[in-house]
């Protein structure tokens, strides 16, 4: 197994034992060469190759050789220092500063290949300099410490120490990494052999001559390391930068050269500048050998991509040729498979417009006008592409000036939902018409389900209110409870509870009532409004009541459009949103006003809005029924000669001021011409019956003032 660039999985003991002792050997004759160039006492070297021959040892073969290099270290300081301690201390440091090296290259991701700029940077920064102060400020110090030498000759001891160590990784270590190079890499011509020995007489030529030169000639070494980098690499480059560091050194300890320890300057600030030369030396020749490597390894692998890119293509080529036959095949499929599609589409539109023309008319296209009453509703699909479902709401006018309500909810989606939905309504419809009684209607639903047999589970919440008495009663066959907001508090509607309609055999509906305080609002809803994705239905019921109890002053179309901004998941509307909300209005002193259709159907709830009206003004019952029949003689005009048989609207007010009421009729037509056949009788009786009447008409169209004078009154 490999961990970076060095083994950490020890080897059998034979291979162990002989590599240690293989290196420890090598690090030992190491240390003999670099004492010869000794500068402080016997043991301080501005060149020592073991800390070179230790990193690459624990780069090549593993760090587990450790225990060679420390006992040839211990056996090279030995003889050279004051007694064992200090030989055993300095030889820890000649371990510990190559294993930082190493640590801190692998950090790093360096490569003993030193084929990218960043790995001769990381050998010359991090395992040359930084690392080498490790062994060069143990070894100085022990010098200090066994009186070895002076303390005043630290500087300079650990100068030179340093400088020798740096020097050993910066040329020795680069060399021994070279070695396996010539058989992991293309071998060699033999041209290049030649160059490569031709390059390093050069610069040994050239160094010793420019020892033994009176000039600064040193830097004409630069430019033949900078043509090994170029032409052979690293496995060139590295002997000709070693040599250069050799001769260099060598010549600096004989007092030759330009960094002779006579020259000019102390001893540390020769070191100084020869350990900056060296450096410079590695830095120059690595980072051009790697920079070089990097443009060659970048060019092989353009070529590489190239030629994959060609067999790619050919490939492809071949890939293309069957698909087009392929293709061929698909095309005839296709358009057989269009033709299916087509009639597809045209039975997929036709079931659209099915879909959408059924839901226009399954809802009401508008609220009634109830006086004493306000309406709002809203209708909000699910996201679907048939957007019809179950959900519906309903309110009906019922005999007697009661108001019939209703919410209801058939599970599912489609045109079938949509289907049993308007069947439920339609006879909900007529049952309350028939008897409007909650327990009545709510059993007549369940016969019709339960004899139809329909699939689809039906809930429902039936209520009537009676505007006079604000008394209203309900029942609930397993629809979300109505919600009532009164006094700045939300109460659910949870009596009168049954199951869903047709569920079981035989149903027992009960019905519960609660009477409305004025101003008093009631919600009626489906499950889409509360429910949500992984939230429980309680906590949507009481974010319902919060948010609508929170907005409970504002208008109902206004509570409605914030409740449906409030409550549902915006992104999606996961089911059908039904919502339909009543608020009773205090009547007493109120004057009314009413704007309806001007249809013969309408009649019927002028004629009940208005007598509800004369009633709780206390308007005596003989004057109540002049103004009833006058004011349906008047409304019946408009709505026979007012539009002909286009649409229209009439309006109709009525105020009691000081004992006198004042009905006006007004609408937006124009009239016919009257027939010569005996008519104008309705104004005539109209006259007869109030106390005036004043007919005005203009291109606006026509209004009808009815004044009546009653016993007992009030004030507006």
């Amino acid at each position: 197994m490999v961990r970076g660039n060095t083994l950490s999985v020890r080897p059998p003991p034979a291979r162990y034992l002989g590599a240690i002792a293989l290196v420890g050997a090598a690090y030992y004759l190491g240390a003999r060469l670099g004492l010869s160039l000794s500068l402080v006492e016997e043991n301080v070297t501005p060149l020592w190759p073991p800390t070179g021959i230790a990193v690459a040892a624990f780069l090549l073969v593993g760090r587990w050789v450790w225990p060679g290099i420390a006992l040839a270290a211990f056996a090279v300081n030995l003889p050279i220092s004051e007694g064992p301690v200090p030989a055993a201390v300095t030889a820890a440091g000649n371990v510990l500063a190559p294993l930082l090296a190493v640590v801190l290259l692998n950090r790093v991701g360096f490569r003993r290949q030193l084929d990218r700029q960043r790995d001769a940077l990381a050998i010359v920064f991090l395992a040359a300099l930084a690392s080498m102060t490790v062994s060069a400020s143990i070894g100085a110090g022990t010098l200090v410490a066994s009186d070895a030498i002076p303390a005043s000759d630290l500087p300079a001891a650990w100068a030179v120490w340093w400088t020798g160590d740096a020097m050993g990784v910066l040329t020795v270590a680069p060399f021994l990494l070279s070695l396996p190079l010539f058989r992991d890499l293309e071998r060699w011509p033999w041209t290049s052999w030649i160059e490569a020995a031709t390059i390093l007489a050069v610069v040994a030529a050239v160094t010793l001559w420019a020892a033994h030169a009176d000039l600064a000639v040193l830097f004409l070494v630069m430019p033949l390391l900078g043509w090994a980098s170029w032409r052979l690499q690293l496995r060139g480059v590295a002997p000709a930068a070693l040599v250069a560091s050799l001769v260099t050194t060598w010549t600096t300890t004989r007092d030759l050269g330009q960094f002779g320890q006579f020259g000019r300057g102390s001893l540390t600030e020769q070191m100084l500048s020869l350990q900056a030369f060296n450096a410079c030396v590695a830095l120059t020749s690595f980072f051009l050998a790697a920079l070089v490597s990097e443009r060659i390894r970048a060019a092989a692998a353009l070529a590489s991509a190239a030629a994959e890119l060609e067999h790619r293509v050919r490939l492809r080529t071949t890939e293309l040729s069957q698909a087009n036959e392929r293709l061929r095949l698909e095309i005839e499929e296709r358009s057989e498979a269009e033709q299916q599609l087509s009639q597809e589409e045209a039975r997929a539109r036709r079931e659209h417009y099915i879909a959408e023309t059924l839901q226009r008319s399954l809802l009401p296209d508008r609220l009634p006008e109830v006086h004493g009453v306000s309406l709002a509703a809203r209708y909000v699909p699910a996201t679907a592409d048939v957007q019809v479902g179950g959900d519906w709401y309903d309110v009906v006018q019922l005999p007697g000036g009661l108001l019939g309500m209703a919410i209801g909810d058939v599970a599912g989606h489609g045109l079938n939902a949509a289907a049993t939905m308007g069947q439920i309504r339609m006879a909900l419809r007529a049952y309350a018409l028939h008897d409007p009684t909650p327990v009545a209607v709510m059993s007549g639903l369940h016969r019709l389900v339960s004899g139809l047999a329909m699939a689809d589970l039906v809930t429902v919440m039936y209520l009537v209110y009676d505007p006079a008495t604000r008394q209203l009663r309900y029942t609930n066959a397993g629809h979300p409870p109505a919600l009532v907001i009164s006094g700045g508090k939300g109460v659910y509607l949870e009596d009168g509870l049954s199951p869903p309609v047709g569920v079981t055999s035989a149903a027992t509906y009960t019905e519960a009532s609660v009477e409305l305080a004025p101003g008093a609002t009631l919600l009626l809803y489906t499950d889409g409004l509360v429910e949500r994705r992984r939230v429980s239905i309680q906590e949507g019921l009481d974010r319902l009541s919060l948010e609508a109890v929170g907005h409970a002053t504002d208008g109902l179309g206004d509570l409605c459009d914030h409740l449906l901004a409030a409550l549902p998941e915006q992104e999606m509307v996961a089911d059908d949103i039904a919502l339909l909300a009543m608020r009773a209005v205090a009547l007493l002193d109120s004057p009314l006003a009413l704007s309806l259709p001007a249809e013969p159907r309408m009649l019927a709830q002028v004629r009940e809005a208005l007598r509800r009206w004369l009633r709780e003004s206390e308007v005596p019952s003989a004057a109540e029924n002049d103004i009833l029949v006058a004011c349906g003689e008047a409304c019946a005009n408009v709505v026979q000669h007012a539009y002909g048989a286009g649409p229209g609207t009439m309006e109709v007010s009525a105020h009691l001021v000081d004992g006198l009421v004042e009905v006006t009729i007004r609408d937006n037509g124009q009239w016919r011409p009257e027939a010569d056949r005996g008519g104008g009788w309705g104004l005539q009786l109209i006259r007869g019956l109030m106390d005036s009447v004043e007919v005005g008409r203009d291109t606006d169209g026509t209004e009808i003032k009815m004044r009546h004078r009653v016993h007992g009154g009030g004030a507006e």
